[in-house]
Order: C-alpha cells, then structure tokens, then sequence
C-alpha cells in the first residue's frame, strides 16, 4: 500500500517496509513526522508521531513510546483522511 501525499497535504512522503508495518516519513513544511502503519485481518492501525532522535525502524517499540497519536479504520479508503486529522492535531499542539 502507499500512501498518497496530495491527500495528507504533504510535501514529501518516503516509505520503508519493516518486520510488521510499514514506516512511512512524512515531511509537512519544516516538520517531520513519523508514521508506523499496521494491517490485520482487513483493518488499518497506526501511530504517528514527531519525528525523534534514535531509532526508528522497531515496529513493536513503538507502540508503547509516549509522544504520538493512534487512528483505527476499517477500510483503506478512511485511511488518509484519518492520518490527515492527526497530522493537524500534531502541528497544533507540537513543537519542535
């Protein structure tokens, strides 16, 4: 799956394929963010967050890292319309 940047309002998106989800690196203007996108069963999960200084290629870990916002859809077609709403929400209320 890829994610569309003209839907998210992005400048630059870059995925990466991992153990269990796909790392997609947003860039919005000058911030960075960092999107971990999960696929069971039919059903789309994932975290986004600022980017952070270390590591970013563990899917499990960063699950239970403490900066960023989760979203859940059923189907790929809510899928960016739901990652947009948490990238506004993320250049809200974050600084960097």
């Amino acid at each position: 799956m890829s994610i569309n940047k003209e839907k998210l309002g992005a400048d630059k998106v870059i995925k990466n394929s991992l153990d269990y989800c796909d790392l997609y690196i947003i860039q919005k203007g000058d911030k960075v963010f960092l999107l971990y996108l999960f696929e069971r069963r039919g059903y789309y999960y994932f975290k986004i967050m600022p980017e952070i200084v270390g590591k970013w290629e563990d899917c499990e870990n960063v699950v239970y890292t403490a900066f960023g916002l989760f979203g859940f859809v059923s189907n790929q077609e809510e899928l960016e319309q739901k990652i947009k709403e948490k990238i506004e929400v993320l250049m809200r209320n974050v600084s960097t």
